[in-house]
């Protein structure tokens, strides 16, 4: 699937099953799924148990919104848009302009984003407030994508090209020591709409990958050791969230019926089970 990005906005197409990008909310916290979904008509976001219970519709501008984050402390989620980024609390309320739109920092100070403002998609971080931004990736004849910060704040887990062929990199938080994780000839990363995804403890990352000749979802250790399939379908496999305990895991296998709904297995890709998720009101 492909992706764009406006300014410093990334921006995606929409999903085939009606999912955009999806975040967890934070650990210490029930397990609830920002998403987004055009099941109205138009992109939005939404926020939903990992149940399917207790769906509600946070956004209702025009265009495409997505790329859901959830802050550190659980209170808002970042998102971006034709409009620009914006912050917004859990139950649509108290909507602000933000610099751009990504993966939020552990201490909820910086946004890492992928833009490509300088003529090709690069991994950049910027100060919540709009100040401080820098380029990270400083590769300009590759496309870096889906930043996804550590969370010790340590480092940035990201996909990238350089190689001839997509692959998971990791690199520290200053943008230093570039490496790649996955080392192999197909892509990594496959789905180009939602980066690798760090469990909740930082040991592991989940990402896509079309090595099997259809795209299921692996997890490694954060090295890079300990490769593992977990699911093994005939659809197109894409990560959703870790629960905040990082025993289970949401994600998205196309085609699905109904439309609008997703997976849920535990970590080690056992127990798969799906969850149908609907309005107030509505089925």
């Amino acid at each position: 699937m492909g992706r764009s990005t406006i300014a410093v906005v990334a921006v995606a197409a929409l999903a085939l099953a009606g999912f955009g990008t999806v975040a967890a909310s934070p650990a210490k916290a029930p397990w609830r799924i920002a998403l987004t979904s055009n099941r109205e008509g138009d992109s939005e976001i939404y926020v939903v148990n990992s149940d399917g219970a207790s769906a509600r519709r946070l956004t209702h501008s025009p265009g495409w919104d997505g790329f859901p984050a959830w802050s550190p402390d659980g209170r808002k989620i970042l998102y971006g848009g034709r409009a620009g980024a914006f912050v917004v609390n859990p139950d649509g309320t108290g909507r602000r302009k933000k610099p751009a739109a990504g993966s939020w920092s552990p201490d909820g100070r910086r946004i890492a984003f992928f833009s490509n403002q300088e003529g090709n998609n690069e991994i950049y971080v910027v100060n919540v407030d709009g100040t401080g931004w820098k380029n990270l990736s400083q590769s300009p004849s590759s496309q870096d994508i889906d930043p996804q910060w550590s969370p010790d704040g340590k480092q940035i887990a990201f996909v990238t090209d350089r190689d001839g062929n997509r692959e998971i990199y990791v690199m520290n938080a200053d943008g230093s020591d570039p490496r790649n994780l996955t080392n192999h000839p197909l892509r990594d990363g496959e789905d180009g709409q939602y980066g690798p995804l760090w469990s909740p403890d930082g040991r592991k990352l989940m990402f896509t990958t079309n090595r099997d000749r259809n795209v299921e979802i692996y997890a490694m250790n954060a090295d890079g050791s300990g490769l593992r399939r977990l699911t093994r379908t005939k659809g197109y496999d894409t990560p959703l969230s870790w629960s905040p305990d990082g025993r289970r895991i949401a994600f998205r296998s196309e085609p699905v019926k109904p439309r609008w709904a997703f997976y849920v297995m535990n970590s080690d890709g056992t127990g798969v089970r799906k969850v149908d998720w609907s309005l107030p009101g509505k089925r």
